[in-house]
């Protein structure tokens, strides 16, 4: 008899660049329509060239989901503009706010709470808006800032009609996510999470990936957490974290929960591991 498919498995979701974005026409077949699609907000990317991505994904029978980056934004017209085209090529319905990385905002945004708090957004026409959560917090935001914007954001957004979604930044710790997970149904948050996870990539890949993501780890935290390793050239996938997590959470009543896969440069390689690992496991 075949395990029980845990809910994580029921609909995961992926992240790419723009630039990366074109791949997604190679890897169709492997995936299922309307799989949501995060497109990240790199200062070397252009708004043509994400909009270029959102009808990409679109045509490939994704549902494109592009990050904004609020600090990024140098103006209230170049959102508004960006969100009505990504509405006319790539049907829109759904979107992604940060903060973004500058320390100094470019525009009149300093954080991601001006443009929900702003009236940018109708609920009529982008009805999803998803928000970061970091189970092993900000290096730069002190806990206690993150947790109070982790619920002012979602309390805010429900009220004004969006459907609210969580996708928890990279970590290697399943416990730690799991506590997480934890304190976030504790605090009255009950909207859907999404724990993100690499796709297979070799050691090297992974430490990179994760400073970007201002994630601290190493190749001895690596170890602590399970993770089979012998060099940076070494190629390594989330089996044994994802293990972890789902017997972890089959214990606990947590709520929706979901997979983001972050493909880390190969997007096929991802997708085909996830499915071996789920046919293996629950077919």
């Amino acid at each position: 008899m075949s395990a029980i498919r845990p809910e994580l498995f029921q609909s995961y979701s992926l992240e790419t660049t723009a630039k990366d974005a074109a791949g997604f026409v190679h890897t169709r077949a492997l995936m299922p329509e309307g799989v949501p699609v995060n497109i990240a907000f790199i200062g070397s990317e252009t708004f043509d060239d994400r909009l270029t991505a959102i009808g990409t994904l679109r045509s490939c029978g994704a549902s494109p989901r592009p990050i904004i980056s609020a600090r990024r934004l140098t103006s209230s017209d170049v959102l508004g503009s960006f969100l009505e085209r990504a509405v006319a090529i790539g049907k829109v319905r759904e979107i992604f706010l940060v903060g973004g990385d500058p320390s100094t905002p470019k525009g009149p945004f300093n954080d991601s709470m001006d443009i929900i708090r702003g009236g940018f957004l109708d609920p009529r026409i982008i009805e999803t808006v998803g928000i970061a959560g970091y189970p092993e917090g900000h290096p730069r935001v002190d806990d206690d800032v993150l947790w109070g914007y982790l619920k002012l954001k979602v309390e805010t957004l429900m009220r004004n009609g969006f459907n609210v979604e969580i996708t928890t930044q990279l970590s290697f710790d399943p416990d730690a996510v799991v506590s997480w997970v934890e304190r976030v149904r504790r605090e009255g948050i009950h909207v859907p999470i999404r724990i993100g996870i690499p796709g297979p990539s070799t050691v090297g890949g992974i430490l990179h990936f994760a400073r970007q993501c201002r994630v601290g780890t190493s190749i001895q935290l690596l170890r602590r957490f399970g993770w089979q390793i012998t060099s940076l050239l070494t190629e390594v996938g989330p089996d044994r974290f994802l293990a972890s997590l789902i017997q972890e959470t089959a214990q606990r009543d947590l709520g929706a929960m979901r997979l983001h896969i972050f493909p880390l440069g190969d997007l096929s390689r991802s997708i085909n591991w996830f499915h071996e690992y789920e046919a293996s496991h629950y077919s």
